[in-house]
């Protein structure tokens, strides 16, 4: 039985944000606690289209454009299941901790979907009551060694990073081990630097299928890129989402 909602102040990126229904804690018998957020109120402050899709598998469609968004590229498309708890964004599929309800005829999500779908950081402060999401555009992302982000996972998983590196043929090369288990989406190539090697993806989800563009990288050819960090088989990490830039 659930015992109390907080309602908690959104601030992006260094902003107070005025929602029409606010973000919760919420309190379970057990002492457990979840941010819920607002779906649409939520995405649309932060500059996505929001779309509620029906049919034998209704869904919420969460959608930022290249030509809308060019500050960010973070998402082209991201689907909140109403059914079940699970979310998608382009070939990554995650399983919430609770699915979609309805709070005064508003449809909340768990506060982690706006970092899974998004890439982007969040921080809860249930003293302050406030939650802070924090979305950096690929030029602000840090910059990190491969061997530094595979080392402290949980640190980055679902946000954007840049690494550099040197387009590599690593597959299933047992000394980069986050190849090891071989590529985690269609058309994924492999980019290293000294410390390790990461596949790299840039599909899109359109119509029910994936659509896997042409990365426009070659072997050994030097690149700077950014991605948001994700789980791929056996949990070893994989870049989503790519944006490369050819380097000296």
């Amino acid at each position: 039985m659930e015992l109390a909602a907080v309602a908690l102040v959104l601030i992006f990126n260094g902003t107070e944000v005025d929602l029409a229904h606010p973000v919760l804690a919420v309190q379970g018998d057990l002492g457990t606690q979840q941010v819920l957020v607002p779906v649409r109120n939520v995405f649309e402050a932060a500059g996505f289209a929001v779309q509620y899709r029906a049919g034998d598998d209704p869904h919420v469609s969460i959608t930022g454009y290249v030509d809308r968004l060019p500050e960010r590229q973070l998402v082209r498309h991201g689907s909140v299941y109403l059914r079940r708890p699970q979310i998608r964004c382009e070939e990554y599929v995650a399983t919430l901790p609770a699915a979609p309800e309805r709070r005064d005829d508003t449809l909340y999500i768990p506060a982690i979907a706006l970092r899974i779908i998004a890439g982007g950081e969040l921080t809860a402060d249930l003293e302050e009551k406030t939650l802070r999401w924090e979305l950096p555009g690929p030029e602000e992302a840090p910059t990190l060694e491969i061997g530094e982000l595979v080392a402290n996972l949980p640190r980055w998983l679902h946000q954007r990073v840049r690494v550099e590196g040197t387009v590599v043929e690593a597959e299933g090369d047992p000394r980069h081990p986050a190849t090891a288990l071989g590529a985690p989406a269609p058309g994924a190539w492999v980019v290293a630097d000294g410390t390790g090697a990461l596949y790299c993806t840039d599909t899109l989800w359109t119509k029910r299928r994936l659509v896997v563009p042409d990365p426009g990288v070659e072997f050994a050819q030097r690149v700077a890129l950014s991605g948001v960090v994700r789980p791929g088989w056996g949990g070893v990490p994989y870049l989503s989402q790519v944006l490369v830039e050819p380097t000296p």
